[in-house]
């Protein structure tokens, strides 16, 4: 085999793992971004779980008024 053919092969090669490495970085920071917007605590979002205060993890710290009442309900029982 002709050793220049090789080399460009080669080239070639490295191109193409290299342009996968970027896509899959490049889907990885995507998928990041979208975790940690998803991740935003209730005041953040809008907290569309107002009915399901009892089984939400921010309950303690959250400030909405129906959280706030949730926590008084539950210091009752």
């Amino acid at each position: 085999m002709n050793p220049l053919l090789h080399q460009i092969q080669h080239r070639r090669e490295f191109l193409r793992s290299g342009l996968r490495y970027a896509i899959l970085t490049a889907l990885a920071a995507v998928a990041g971004v979208l975790v940690a917007r998803r991740t935003a605590t209730p005041e953040q979002a809008g907290c569309p779980k107002i009915r399901l205060c009892r089984g939400c993890a921010s309950l303690p710290t959250c400030v909405l008024p129906q959280a706030a009442e949730v926590r008084a309900m539950t210091k009752r029982s």
